[in-house]
């Protein structure tokens, strides 16, 4: 995609009409995969490729400029360039990626200067055992526009890049406005005209690169790999993954083994889990990552996240590009999952994302949103029980906590309210402060549940009827705001 920083409501809108610090395990890092020109394509599976994108936050369609990567500047130094693409690599490692993919256009290697400073960006990130994928992102169209300036853009990397196996070339992002004729005929037009060794080039597929079939089946393509992208707006609206699991496979076909995701997000901003969202009725995005990754998974495909360092789109893995903390743990461990790493879930918090039950200390018995599915709705207290009422899904992202109830899937949050006592309601995920939490041990096995906008705790008031409700109270000791958290 060209920018997804936007509502994915407002991309689908467009598409219908025409977008706590932690030293984390190092997981065991594949080698590059080798591209000769003497082999044929191994076509046992793409999970070599392992990775996240790094996007220029204001459109890698940039027009008359060069791209810009979060941390490089036009006038950045080829010491300074080399150091951001280690930085960057370093994080994807430990991550457990081994690829990332960048974008190129026609401007960059026009500017010698930050040429030279991007070449050393993309130097730095192979001589740290990763692979870099370069992309061609066009100017407001989805086909080139200019083919003697695409031609001019590929040479100049040609130049450099040809006889780098770690170095693949991806020669347009979502060609959509070709036929599947005419976009075949493109990509087999720029083989002759590059002779690239087998395997160096990522072939989007059709539409925005949401079908590889047709592109698969060219006998004239075989030797090349395929690009696939997923998004939920994409496909359709769906609440379980196995709905996105099947138009995947639908959307591969027989190419599983050389298709490679080289796009799939979700947005990691939105406080929500995206660990292990098995069940029916989940949002979109929650059950697309799990179908996608799941689908990746089953067929040995490799991944790569959109986006990964892109200081402002919401859907990025990390923090920033001078942060490379992971903004949602529970995306991330998907996506380790899906590539078939041996290593266990990392999580940042003092928990893992998961569903809880919420046990108070003082009382003995559980939150519970008392069967309220209602934006503003209270929630309260009842007995231990089985209901989805008592079922909390707890999920980490970027330094906070949000409680979402299985019933209804309405978010633990304090509104508006400021003083001690005032009720502690729910409502539907946003990215509001009011529904963010910090989760502190008791050093007992309890925990203190306190709000980011307040600063107050979840609390009984001394409660112990069923139906009462629950509160917010200033941070103290009394075991009324002291909740044991209870797997489920």
């Amino acid at each position: 995609m060209r920018n997804k920083i936007k509502i994915p409501f407002l991309l689908f809108l467009t598409f219908y009409l025409a977008g706590c610090s932690k030293k984390e395990i190092q997981p065991r890092i594949s080698q590059p995969l080798t591209i000769s020109n003497n082999l044929a394509l191994a076509t046992s599976n793409t999970n070599g490729f392992r990775g996240i994108n790094w996007a220029d936050p204001n459109g890698n369609d940039a027009s008359n400029r060069v791209v810009l990567p979060s941390g490089m500047t036009s006038t950045i130094t080829a010491t300074a360039a080399a150091a951001v693409g280690t930085r960057i690599s370093n994080a994807l490692k430990a991550s457990g990626g081994t690829t990332i993919r960048m974008p190129i256009n026609p401007w960059t290697p026009q500017n010698s200067s930050y040429w030279t400073a991007y070449q050393s960006a993309i130097n730095a990130i192979v001589a740290n055992g990763c692979n870099v994928i370069l992309c061609y992102w066009p100017v407001s169209v989805h086909h080139v526009p200019d083919t003697t300036q695409w031609k001019t853009m590929w040479t100049s990397v040609n130049q450099v890049y040809k006889n780098n196996s770690s170095v693949l070339y991806e020669p347009i992002n979502e060609p959509v406005d070709y036929s599947s004729t005419d976009l075949c005929n493109l990509y087999a037009n720029f083989l002759t005209t590059f002779s690239p060794a087998i395997g160096k080039c990522v072939l989007d597929g059709t539409g925005y690169a949401t079908d590889v079939t047709a592109v698969g089946a060219d006998s004239r393509l075989t030797n090349q790999y395929l690009a696939l992208h997923s998004y939920w707006w994409f496909w359709g609206s769906y609440n379980v993954w196995s709905s996105y699991y099947n138009i995947m496979s639908s959307k591969v076909g027989s190419y599983a083994a050389r298709t490679i995701i080289t796009e799939i997000g979700v947005e990691t901003y939105r406080n929500i889990g995206f660990y292990w969202q098995w069940g029916t009725g989940v949002e979109e995005d929650q059950a697309l990552i799990t179908g996608g990754l799941s689908y990746a998974k089953d067929n040995s495909m490799g991944t790569i996240a959109w986006s990964g360092v892109n200081d402002i789109d919401t859907y990025r893995w990390y923090v920033s590009n001078t942060n490379l903390t992971e903004v949602s743990p529970g995306a991330a461990n998907m996506f380790r999952w899906s590539w078939k790493l041996t290593t266990a879930a990392v999580w940042q918090g003092p928990v893992a994302d998961s569903r809880y039950q919420l046990k108070n200390r003082a009382s003995g018995i559980c939150l519970d949103n008392l069967g309220n599915t209602s934006d503003g709705s209270a929630t309260g207290l009842w007995a231990s029980s089985t209901s989805d009422n008592q079922k909390w899904n707890i999920s980490y992202t970027a330094g906070y906590y949000t409680l979402s109830c299985q019933n209804g899937r309405g978010c633990l949050d304090v509104s508006s309210n400021t003083s001690d006592g005032s009720t502690v309601l729910h409502y539907g995920t946003d990215t509001n402060n009011s529904q963010r939490w910090s989760l502190v041990s008791t050093g007992d096995g309890y925990y203190r549940v306190i709000n980011l906008q307040t600063g107050k705790c979840l609390d009984t008031g001394g409660n112990t009827t069923n139906g009462s409700s629950v509160q917010q109270w200033y941070n103290g000791s009394s075991y009324n705001q002291q909740w044991q958290l209870i797997p489920l």
